[in-house]
Parts: structure tokens; sequence; C-alpha cells
């Protein structure tokens, strides 16, 4: 679909786009073998003079008859072709969105994205504490240097299969490990789960209703996803 604008000096047609075009296409047909139809029934005009005769008489300039008919003609024209459009778009095959699968895999990674970052911002923003501390340490005793700055590291550790567990407080309990509180998970109620479109640690996802053991109702209450976890080195 084609949707030219401003096409009233070109009196409604494509003008010497059309050749530009068709060349285009012609170069995607050879190099992708996909034919990309460009016709009378998927091509379409607008213009905007009408938008600028409205301008006009809101300034109080006045027109002419024949000024005024050929505003009134291309307004004329923009509404047939708004129509035509409206009418080509409804009679088009419904396409399901989720097919689109590089748009579908581009969303689900962005969501999936939230989670690394906000845990690799933590972890900066704990080095960094380190690195004052470190620093204030330094000046009172020189020698610490040659410790090296202390930094806290971590390593991303993908789960043999994804999985879905409860965070209801008696499926879960708190931790002391090192002098970090973690969050160990006792109860898994979905060990090998193959949802895609969840995001990591997001309580009640709305994709885990999905899920095969969950009860449809309300069974994603007080779940949440993981497809990793972090290690501290």
């Amino acid at each position: 679909m084609f949707v030219f604008t401003n096409a009233r000096s070109t009196f409604f047609t494509p003008g010497t786009t059309s050749a530009l075009l068709r060349g285009l296409l012609k170069k995607h047909r050879e190099d992708q073998n996909v034919e990309v139809p460009f016709v009378k029934e998927n091509t379409f005009f607008f213009d905007s003079e009408s938008f600028r005769y409205l301008a006009l008489r809101k300034n109080g300039i006045q027109l002419d008859n024949e000024q005024t008919l050929s505003y009134i003609r291309s307004w004329d024209h923009s509404v047939k072709e708004y129509a035509r459009l409206m009418k080509f778009i409804a009679t088009r095959p419904l396409h399901g969105v989720k097919k689109t699968l590089s748009l579908n895999e581009a969303e689900q990674l962005i969501r999936k994205l939230s989670r690394p970052i906000a845990e690799i911002a933590r972890l900066i923003e704990e080095n960094i504490q380190l690195a004052k501390e470190c620093k204030k340490k330094v000046l009172n005793k020189s020698d610490i240097v040659l410790k090296g700055i202390p930094q806290n590291k971590a390593a991303v550790k993908p789960l043999q299969h994804p999985r879905t567990v409860c965070m209801s407080d008696k499926c879960r309990r708190a931790v002391l490990v090192g002098d970090e509180t973690k969050m160990e998970y006792r109860s898994i109620c979905h060990d090998v789960c193959y949802l895609k479109s969840v995001v990591q640690e997001r309580l009640s996802d709305p994709e885990l209703e999905y899920c095969e053991v969950m009860d449809p109702d309300n069974g994603k209450i007080f779940h949440i996803f993981f497809y990793y976890y972090l290690d501290d080195l």
C-alpha cells in the first residue's frame, strides 16, 4: 500500500516518483524474490489544500470563486481517496501480529532485559560504594592499596530449564549468604516451564495463566518465573 501526500502539485498522480519507486521495487523483487504490487488499487493520493484554505479564512484572507472552487475540488478528491483507503484496509486479510516473529521476539527480548539491567545497575552501585570505602581506608593505611580495590562480582547462571516458583510466605524464606540476604524458593511449582513471553521475577505475570500447572482463574497469583539466577563469584 502506497500513500502520497501533497499530491495536488502532481495532479494526484505519483509524478516522477513513480519511476524511482518502480526501480526500488524491482530491485527488491530481484534481491528478495518478493513481489510488492504498485498499482492503482493500492495507491492513494491526498492533499492538505483544504487545511490551507481554512487557515486563510481564519486569518481573514479573502479568496475569489476560482480559488475557492480549486480548494473544494482538492477536498472532495481527498475525501474520496480516504474512503477508498479505508475500504482497501477493511477488505485486507487479517494478519496475526504474533506471527511476525522478528517483532515479537524483539518485544520479548526487551521485556526480559529489564531484570538483568537492574541487577547490573545494583552491582555497579555496590562496587562504587566499595571503591569509595577503599579510598578512605587507603588515606589512613597506604599498604591496603596493594591488595587492590575490592569488587563484588557475579555471573549469570542459566537454569537448565526455565521454572515457575511460588512467592507466598509459606513457600519461601530469606537466607543470609555472606553479607547479603537472598530469597530461597522452597516450592517449585513447574520445574520445566517453557513459556516464552514471561518477564523474570515479575509477580503474577499475566502470561503465567498459560502455564500448564496453573489454575486458570487465580493460579498465577504469588508466582514468578525464572530463566536464570545471579551467582556471586
